[in-house]
């Protein structure tokens, strides 16, 4: 099913008027989560996107720094091919005590780094499964028996009705720990474009995670929260 005319002006308005430059880069690399070859066809531009379902919370970035989460990487998807233009996005946020605050989870700070995870996951799953998510599975997030890189990972779809247009949202989910910190990473695409949605979803599966962190990254990395702006 072809997006409603809105979609379509906004992504036409988001390429076309210069609001972004596109490149087309063969890798994609999300902190936290990895590298990952992007498939032909599709382009990841570095930026954040005007999702449609974050706009009443100020915009995508916006929404997750108000819950407490930092560093961040964006990039909006296009996709050249095919009678429509859709498009997506991708980011990863660190989620840290400051999300543990805001979900109400605090006491769990002096936690270890994989047990905050699952603490951040059981909330995601909760908050998923209330929205109404459709998902396999005994839950939208499942635990990934990985020792070297602990890790939960999902496949939801959402509907999301916005000025009386519903879209069917499909999200690639991934919540990811390096032994000190822990990232969400989300992968969103048109649900009702099964293709590209199993591209992106293959090129994740795919992906080259990052090195561990050591105490000398550590050193070197700040605390402080500076992208409220």
């Amino acid at each position: 099913m072809k997006r409603a005319s809105l979609a379509a002006f906004m992504a036409a308005f988001l390429i076309f008027a210069g609001a972004l430059e596109v490149s087309a880069a063969d890798k994609l690399s999300l902190s936290g989560i990895g590298t990952m070859d992007v498939p032909k066809n599709i382009t990841f531009t570095e930026g954040a996107q005007n999702a449609l379902p974050f706009m009443k919370d100020g915009g995508t970035k916006r929404f997750f720094i108000r819950k407490g989460m930092s560093d961040s990487r964006y990039y909006t998807m296009t996709w050249k091919k095919g009678p429509d233009f859709s498009y997506g996005w991708a980011m990863s946020h660190e989620a840290g005590i400051p999300f543990l605050q805001d979900i109400g989870e605090f006491k769990h700070k002096d936690d270890k780094p994989e047990a905050q995870m699952d603490i951040m996951a059981a909330w995601l799953n909760r908050q998923l499964t209330q929205q109404g998510a459709v998902f396999e599975g005994p839950s939208p997030l499942q635990k990934i028996n990985d020792s070297r890189h602990p890790r939960w990972e999902g496949f939801v779809k959402v509907k999301t009705t916005e000025q009386g247009i519903t879209y069917n949202e499909a999200y690639t989910i991934i919540l990811q720990c390096d032994g000190y910190f822990t990232t969400l990473g989300i992968f969103n695409t048109d649900g009702d474009r099964a293709d590209i949605t199993e591209d992106v979803r293959k090129m994740v599966s795919k992906r080259k995670f990052p090195k561990k962190v050591t105490l000398l990254d550590l050193s070197k990395k700040g605390t402080s929260l500076t992208e409220w702006d």
